[in-house]
């Protein structure tokens, strides 16, 4: 496949700015092949020179020329209220991801102190809780944690979400209306191993009466999986049990999906479970009215299905700091943790097709009403 080298090198160091010149030479050898050129981090930063692209600019003319157009694209993001909530690190990463803006860390700074004054100041740690021990996993996809996100419930707003637990990506995440009914989260399993290709070693949830049909198809998917492995003997497949594949536990325990969740609320949705609430105080919606709920989802549904899909590219997109006193802690770019690597590399196993045609063919009808959209892989 012929690619060009110049546009796919200046793609990835416009949109990943914490890309050295030798991730961008791996990165594109792995993502198109490049087997017949040894691409080279020297290669990559000749283009890169050649191109008038840096890392560092000198010249003060040019930092300030920078810096401003750093402060108006914030400006004009805060004007659309997309970042509100948005920290340095996680704009820095927006900036980059969505329009191609390398920002300095200063600038960034700089900007949001004089253009979000207030969010900065709401953003300023308060008491930090009690840190829980390091969570091993072996690789990518060996575990999924589930949960859902219920701050907007009472609103007619729902949220579903997986979290790979070694990578920290979000697998899949549903903003609707029915994320509490078994058939919907069945559906959304459904979707996304069809669309990763594969299932998880493992899942965890809590016991909730939304899990039960998942449980059951992930069940299924690794009992057969496990009879037609000829690896497996007998005597070990007939002690197979759904422990071996789904763990259920309490929601307070399920760490990851659970992080995931405080981290939505501080950087997305607390602004709007802020205004629906005034919206409820100052008599403008009842929760007790089907009327007022249909009204608010009709009119605020897509406008949240879009923010928080934007967060969680972002947020996938993100790196994730080194830690000196977790010894085992996985730092770098959820992206790039869940392509696996030679020291973890990725797990899961191969699903039943036909079973998972059929599983998909009873609840294809379920929820037609809401855009099938609404179910997102982070992939």
């Amino acid at each position: 496949m012929e690619i060009d080298l110049t546009s796919a090198i200046g793609h990835l160091f416009c949109h990943n700015p914490t890309y050295s010149d030798l991730d961008i030479a791996r990165r594109i050898t792995e993502d198109y092949n490049v087997e017949h050129l040894t691409l080279t981090a020297r290669f990559v930063k000749r283009i890169r020179l050649e191109q008038g692209w840096l890392r560092r600019h000198n010249d003060p003319a040019a930092i300030e020329m920078q810096k401003a157009s750093t402060i108006d694209t914030i400006e004009q993001l805060l004007a659309e209220g997309r970042i509100r909530q948005y920290g340095r690190r996680q704009l820095i990463t927006h900036l980059a991801r969505k329009h191609g803006h390398r920002s300095r860390r200063d600038d960034v700074l700089s900007a949001l102190r004089i253009l979000d004054d207030y969010g900065v100041t709401s953003r300023t740690p308060g008491m930090k809780k009690k840190r829980r021990d390091n969570y091993v996993v072996p690789g990518p996809d060996w575990l999924w944690c589930l949960d859902g996100h219920d701050k907007l419930a009472r609103f007619g707003i729902e949220i579903y979400g997986c979290v790979d637990a070694y990578s920290r990506k979000i697998i899949w995440f549903y903003v609707g209306s029915s994320n509490r009914t078994q058939v919907s989260v069945l559906r959304q399993y459904l979707y996304t191993v069809k669309a990763v290709g594969y299932c998880p070693n493992l899942i965890r949830s809590d016991k909730g009466r939304e899990t039960p049909m998942m449980a059951d198809a992930h069940y299924f998917f690794y009992h057969t999986a496990c009879f037609n492995d000829p690896t497996i003997p007998d005597e070990v497949f007939n002690q197979i049990s759904f422990s071996d594949c789904y763990i259920y536990g309490k929601s307070t325990g399920n760490t990851k999906v659970e992080g995931i969740w405080y981290q939505m609320i501080s950087h997305t949705t607390e602004q709007w479970i802020l205004f629906f609430s005034a919206l409820e105080a100052d008599g403008w919606f009842r929760e007790d009215l089907p009327s007022d709920q249909v009204i608010l989802v009709f009119i605020f549904m897509p406008i949240l299905q879009d923010a928080i899909s934007d967060w969680v590219e972002d947020h996938n997109a993100t790196p994730i700091r080194p830690q000196r006193h977790r010894s085992l802690h996985v730092p770098g770019i959820p992206n790039d943790l869940y392509r696996g690597n030679p020291d973890a590399p990725k797990q899961g196993f191969d699903f039943d097709r036909d079973l998972h045609s059929e599983l998909e063919r009873q609840v294809l009808d379920y929820g037609t009403s809401f855009p099938f959209s609404s179910i997102k892989c982070g992939l």
